[in-house]
């Protein structure tokens, strides 16, 4: 009898889990229809073979520290998997990279909890590549919306690209107004939360 691999422990069979996707897209309303035809596609094939090629990667990954599997935590467990379930469903390579970055730190990080582990699952999940690349860039320091540069901020125009990635982050819980002496600071400054600095520890 085949003995389940590293990754099978960790997240169940694979096979099942594809087999509980494509029931859940059946049973998800109008666009179900379209599964046949969408699965005829040339993107299907591209995601199929992404897919394919990420999860043999994730599993060559984490069979380098086995020890460490066997004893990962609830929250590592999580995180694992939720971050395998966006694999799934994501088309971008270079979110996918991310998602693999994130795992196979995880597997090795003991420092996150359970809260930390579905709170960042949820928002990898939404986050886009372009999001979470301005996040790391800009990581630790200050932004102001503003026209007009400013020495030691961050200055974002009115709707740049920079702008809606930034709006982005402001929505995902990852960048909030400043606050000083308990006071909002009237001129709109923003920075990046504590949740921003797990991420980029885990995906960075």
């Amino acid at each position: 009898m085949k003995q389940p691999t590293d990754l099978e422990k960790v997240t169940g069979s694979l096979a099942v889990v594809g087999t509980a996707t494509i029931a859940a897209a059946i049973a998800g309303g109008p666009a179900a229809a379209l599964l046949p035809l969408l699965l005829a596609t040339l993107a299907s094939t591209r995601h199929k073979k992404r897919v394919e090629s990420a999860l043999s990667q994730i599993e060559k990954d984490l069979n380098k520290f086995p020890d460490k599997l066997e004893n990962i935590s609830d929250a590592q467990y999580k995180f694992i998997n939720e971050s395998i379930i966006t694999i799934l469903h994501s088309p971008d390579d270079s979110k996918i990279e991310f998602l693999k970055n994130g795992i196979n730190r995880a597997a090795v990080n003991d420092r996150i909890n359970l809260h930390q582990a579905g709170l960042l699952s949820r928002i990898l999940r939404d986050i886009t590549v372009e999001e979470l690349t301005f996040l790391i860039e800009c990581s630790g320091k200050k932004i102001i919306f503003h026209e007009t540069p400013k020495d030691g901020y961050i200055s974002i125009k009115k709707l740049s690209m920079d702008d809606e990635r930034a709006r982005g982050l402001i929505s995902l819980g990852l960048l909030t107004k400043e606050v000083a002496d308990g006071i909002w600071d009237d001129n709109g400054t923003y920075i990046f939360t504590s949740a921003s600095e797990k991420l980029i520890e885990l995906v960075g």
